[in-house]
């Protein structure tokens, strides 16, 4: 395929599953304001988690320079992923942009993207773009090195235990703002502080971690 041939096109990622099933259930009524307002684009469904990296790096591989997600955090971090990962071109030549409709949507607040579907589209539509920096964590998952990156909140400790409860429970069905918060308690009931050296330009420092948060934002938790 010519990979100039999709430039002007938009790669729309769509989580299905976001917002407790608004992802699918709003899709027909987005992609109609998405046709109203003369924006081509092509759409694909993730199936499961990890897919919209997929996505985004096959899209970029096409010609795609332009993604929209409509989901909430998590699929803008795998697309973000995507943009990163990919080796065809600059993450600079890659414009994003969010309709949101997760249950979670603290990237979209610090930049005041309504979660009315007609006025987040219109704002897609302007077309003003800025750089966005971009965090990188390097880790280990075994003996294995991997890097993973995110440009609103990246958490540890306590922070990623509630986050893979609730992924856990969200894999299989249960949705809602309730069970962040429900997860939240039952965390604090049960997680404990970690050892950790703490490294920060140069001085190294050891102490007991219970929650690190990097932030490249305002809001974390939904809020």
């Amino acid at each position: 395929m010519n990979q100039n041939s999709n430039h002007s096109e938009w790669l729309v990622i769509v989580n299905p599953n976001a917002g407790n099933g608004k992802g699918k259930k709003d899709w027909e009524r987005i992609s109609t304001l998405l046709k109203k307002e003369g924006l081509p684009f092509t759409v694909k469904f993730t199936e499961r988690k990890g897919h919209a990296i997929i996505f985004s790096l096959e899209g970029i591989r096409e010609g795609f320079r332009k993604i929209i997600t409509v989901g909430g955090d998590g699929t803008l971090n795998e697309v973000v992923n995507g943009v990163f990962l990919n080796n065809v071109c600059p993450g600079t030549d890659i414009s994003l942009a969010l309709i949101p409709v997760g249950t979670g949507n603290d990237w979209g607040r610090m930049f005041g993207i309504p979660l009315d579907y007609e006025k987040a589209i219109k704002i897609i539509k302007e077309n003003k773009l800025m750089l966005h920096d971009a965090g990188q964590i390097s880790y280990y998952d075994g003996p294995m090195k991997k890097e993973r990156y995110f440009i609103n909140i990246a958490g540890l400790g306590f922070e990623s235990v509630v986050v893979r409860r609730t992924n856990y429970q969200k894999d299989r069905g249960n949705n809602g703002k309730a069970i962040y918060f429900y997860n939240m308690l039952m965390s604090l009931l049960s997680s404990k502080n970690t050892k950790a050296d703490v490294i920060i330009v140069g001085s190294k420092i050891k102490t007991d971690v219970f929650s690190t948060n990097m932030g490249n934002g305002r809001y974390s938790g939904e809020g």
